[in-house]
């Protein structure tokens, strides 16, 4: 929400100054021609011409244009820096895992397709906690690290794992059927099974699956993966 109050309001500033340096453009052209302004430059920088103010206004306007360039190409850098920030917002940055604002952002995509036709898997582990009060905060990261890594050995590059909480995460897929996002969700909660540590293999994976091909909502998407959740 925030990202999105600031981007509204440097559009804003951005109209703003738009409109001022228009006006400004417009007020200089009339006072151009109400007092003839460009000649009276041109007798002026004649009649001082003995120390070169003549030769200032063409330096002037190349200093302008090369000034624009510059600007430019700042501008260029200031988008580059925007866009390496977002993605930055989108990602966990220990784990480098899509978070929940990269769902939203994805869903805006979405809604935005004429068909879509999207698959989401929602993966819930059961034990975590116990798994910290067993063993602390260091082996249940290194946990769930296996198990992320467990989910990624049976997704395609297309498919998308996205960290909803501590335990919980949605799997994008893309061009998914119903059958085949149901296929791969009953896959995925057997991928604990042959993990190397013992830990990992008393955990309980729950999952399910949802399939759209019209607009929907974060909140509805939620609550249906979690209604097929608890069935």
């Amino acid at each position: 929400m925030v990202l999105k109050e600031a981007k509204k309001h440097i559009r804003l500033r951005t109209r703003i100054d738009l409109i001022i340096i228009a006006i400004v453009a417009v007020s200089s052209f009339v006072i151009s021609i109400q007092f003839d302004l460009s000649e009276a430059i041109y007798h002026f920088s004649r009649k001082y011409e003995y120390i070169e103010l003549d030769e200032l206004l063409p330096s002037l306007f190349i200093v302008s244009i090369t000034f624009g360039y510059f600007s430019f190409r700042r501008w260029l850098d200031v988008r580059f820096l925007s866009h390496l920030l977002e993605e930055l917002v989108l990602t966990c940055p220990i784990t480098h895992i899509a978070n929940r604002r990269a769902l939203q952002r994805l869903l805006e995509q979405i809604n935005k397709e004429q068909t879509p036709q999207h698959s989401f898997i929602l993966v819930s582990v059961v034990g975590i906690e116990e798994v910290r009060k067993k063993y602390g905060s260091v082996t249940t990261e290194q946990v769930l690290i296996e198990v992320l890594y467990l989910l990624s050995k049976e997704l395609t590059d297309e498919q998308l794992i996205i960290s909803m909480q501590i335990g919980q995460f949605i799997i994008h897929a893309p061009n998914l059927n119903f059958m085949n996002a149901h296929t791969l969700a009953q896959r995925l909660k057997e991928i604990h099974v042959s993990a190397r540590h013992q830990c990992i293999r008393e955990l309980k994976i729950t999952s399910a699956s949802y399939s759209i091909s019209d607009t929907i909502t974060e909140e509805d998407l939620l609550e249906r993966l979690e209604d097929n959740l608890s069935m």
